[in-house]
């Protein structure tokens, strides 16, 4: 099966930029990632009406906040205050090591710094309300990428396969969109660097010092049988 067949990847939504499923991704032992169960996106704060409904009436029940706290104040989430959405915030990093560390620095200095905040977000998931799931940041691709690679990797989706979902990022950047409001940021064109190398080198980053995403899990004080009930409701049988 073509690793984009299935509903559509991108949810060109009101009021976002980055929405995307990564359902039907191969995955381990003859399985694939679900649909609509866990999806990745950027900031969810400036969305109208019709776009919570659209998300809810998606099976949305959790929205996981990667975002810094003083972005929370400055953007608040959409779901922050909802009664139907589960809502957690997660800062992802303590600042902002990008000056100093380039993109790719700062994909390895998550995996080796913050490894207790990316173990916070799986037990997260694992909770009876964790899914389905949008997992975002700002622009959705650098937070978001590191967090969501590191979930496909536990779920054994294939390094190129994760590489090229990163990627998809600087798409949906490039050209204006009419559904974001013209006082927005992410309004008109914008350059937004997602190089396959980088999430290339990180991932073999995670392989060489922590051994995959598993053990990087693990170490943090999940459980096997914590990540297989993870892993069994992120994917699902492939189709013949």
């Amino acid at each position: 099966m073509s690793k984009h067949a299935g509903p559509d990847r991108h949810l060109p939504l009101d009021g976002t930029r980055n929405v995307r499923d990564v359902g039907g991704y191969p995955a381990h032992d003859g399985r694939r990632m679900r649909w609509r169960t866990l999806l990745r996106s950027d900031e969810l704060t400036r969305l109208p009406a019709r776009t919570v409904d659209v998300l809810v009436d998606l099976g949305l029940r959790h929205v996981i906040d990667l975002r810094w706290p003083e972005e929370l104040v400055r953007a608040p989430n959409a779901f922050r205050r909802s009664k139907a959405v589960r809502y957690t915030s997660i800062p992802l990093l303590a600042d902002d090591p990008t000056p100093h560390a380039g993109l790719a620095g700062m994909y390895r200095h998550v995996l080796d710094a913050r490894a207790p905040q990316l173990a916070q977000v799986v037990r997260a998931l694992g909770a009876s309300d964790g899914l389905p799931v949008v997992i975002g940041c700002a622009a959705g691709k650098d937070r978001t990428g590191v967090t969501i690679a590191l979930l496909l990797d536990l779920c054994g989706v294939p390094r190129d396969v994760v590489v090229d979902d990163y990627a998809l990022s600087a798409r949906y950047f490039a050209s204006p969109v009419a559904h974001v409001e013209p006082d927005d940021w992410r309004h008109g064109s914008l350059v937004v660097d997602s190089p396959p190398e980088f999430m290339d080198a990180a991932l073999e980053h995670l392989d060489a010092v922590h051994g995959g995403a598993r053990r990087l899990l693990r170490r943090q004080g999940l459980t096997g049988p914590e990540l297989e009930a993870l892993v069994e409701r992120l994917t699902e049988p492939m189709e013949a």
